[in-house]
């Protein structure tokens, strides 16, 4: 495994990584001096021990509020699948029931048709049965 030699805190590290993460690596490292920056003010004043305990304890707590956040993420990503498949049931069963409905009113219209023809049948007899008592 190679080696990268680097400064934290004025003291030289020597880490071992894999070769394709050798970019990983030097982000971590360059985020970790710029969050150690924050502490300058306290450089001097406490060791450097304390210094990386004060780093790993934010790195720690900012660690578990992205999986706070991540879980919270997936938890929507699921409500949202929920929500989609339902929306997609509910527009099946709209659909199934404006064919339903189309058809029943197909089948009013041919109802409405035939009582209108029988109606004209019964005032044609009741015409016919007037014209004969007459």
């Amino acid at each position: 495994m190679p080696i990268y030699k680097t400064l934290i805190l004025n003291k030289e590290i020597a880490v071992n990584y894999k070769e394709n993460e050798k970019e990983k690596l030097i982000a971590a490292i360059k985020s970790i001096n710029l969050k150690l920056e924050s502490y300058d003010n306290l450089n001097g004043k406490i060791s450097d021990h304390k210094l990386l305990s004060f780093l790993a304890i934010k790195l720690q707590a900012e660690i578990l509020q992205l999986n706070h956040t991540n879980k919270e993420k997936d938890i929507l990503e699921k409500k949202i699948i929920e929500s989609n498949s339902q929306n997609i049931s509910l527009n099946d069963k709209l659909y199934k029931l404006n064919q339903e409905n189309q058809k029943l009113i197909k089948d009013n219209n041919l109802i409405n048709q035939e009582l209108i023809n029988i109606q004209k049948q019964i005032d044609l007899i009741i015409n016919l049965i007037k014209k004969t008592y007459e």
